[in-house]
């Protein structure tokens, strides 16, 4: 469970409070009020892929939005930086509306602060600004678009690279 924390975590203009509004408005759907936890969690996965557009994103746009930003070369238990992953999520949607028609274009800059601050108040509760290589993968892996098989064999890939 994410802390309720309401403290600023050292970015100017980033407090708990942003990084928790993808968490306030699933609430407000009131998706805990399903009874089997696996359709529950289904629902909320699906509440934050819809919400940062992830839906139009399959597995083999993130994969090519790690290796743009080398994450493919880089250590699985490593660490990197708040402004990285940042630009990691810049990549992967600035490249998901250059292959959109211009009808059907994502406000990019929300998708990128929703999915950033989601991702943070998930994996960096404490604001540490710090979060490793391995959760990005396998989180993105799990909530972006495209078929299971193919997410099942990059996550599996992953896992071989750890051992």
């Amino acid at each position: 469970s994410v802390h309720d924390e309401s403290r600023d975590c050292g970015r100017s203009g980033d407090t708990m409070a942003d990084r928790r509004q993808l968490f306030v408005e699933m609430r407000a759907q009131e998706l805990d009020s399903i009874r089997l936890s696996t359709y529950r969690t289904a629902c909320k996965l699906r509440f934050v892929q819809k919400k940062c557009n992830l839906h139009l994103v399959d597995i083999w746009n993130v994969i090519e939005g790690f290796r743009e930003n080398g994450l493919n070369a880089m250590d699985l238990n490593a660490e990197f930086t708040v402004a990285r992953l940042e630009a990691i999520l810049s990549t992967i949607f600035y490249q998901l509306n250059k292959r959109m028609p211009t009808t059907h274009q994502i406000n990019v800059e929300q998708s990128i602060s929703l999915l950033l601050n989601f991702l943070l108040a998930a994996y960096d509760p404490e604001g540490l600004g710090k979060i490793s290589v391995f959760v990005v993968k396998i989180a993105l892996a799990t909530i972006c678009g495209g078929k299971i098989l193919d997410k099942l064999r990059c996550k599996q890939h992953c896992k071989s690279l750890l051992t």
